[in-house]
């Protein structure tokens, strides 16, 4: 989506000039002069992105993208300045792409009991269309089953109880194997 020179890794690689490439899953970073020192970090694995100042190697003190991230129960943190003063095309790709990534969740992961269904009807997401919707469709799991609607859409299946619409599931086409 967007490719970022002069970047800085400040926390990891201080000092050393970078590249920053932004795809709509990850950020990957390179360094100029070494190639083989890189990072990517999936879109996935981000908690929480802000700006920070910091103390730049390259540039002083300066205004940076801080992102805090979580893969295997281990949290990372990162810390990427641009090197280009005034430019401010680092905070604004990177979280655009981000925004974008996670507002579009429900078009490819599994959602249980989510705020989907209001007043028995589906809230439907942009360019979503709903193609059938059956009633009186049981969902049976231990041990005892629960009367519901099914859904069936371009992007996903839904079904939710009658009884409480908040008893529910979205599943994307994109989750199933088979």
């Amino acid at each position: 989506i967007d490719k970022l020179e002069s970047i800085e890794d400040t926390k990891g690689n201080s000092g050393d000039r970078g590249r920053l490439i932004i795809t709509n899953l990850r950020l990957l970073w390179h360094s100029l002069s070494l190639p083989r020192v890189s990072l990517s970090v999936g879109l996935n694995c981000i908690i929480n992105i802000t700006t920070k100042t910091v103390n730049s190697k390259l540039k002083g003190l300066t205004e940076a993208l801080y992102i805090l991230t979580k893969a295997n129960n281990t949290r990372f943190e990162f810390i990427f300045t641009n090197l280009v003063p005034g430019t401010p095309r680092l905070f604004t790709s990177v979280m655009g792409v981000y925004k974008a990534y996670t507002s579009s969740k429900m078009y490819r992961e599994l959602k249980l009991r989510g705020a989907i269904i209001q007043n028995k009807q589906l809230r439907i997401l942009p360019q979503e269309q709903i193609f059938s919707r059956v009633n009186g469709v049981w969902n049976l799991s231990s041990d005892q089953g629960n009367l519901g609607t099914f859904v069936i859409t371009n992007v996903r299946l839904v079904w939710f109880a009658n009884m409480n619409e908040l008893f529910n599931i979205s599943l994307p086409f994109l989750q199933i194997s088979s």
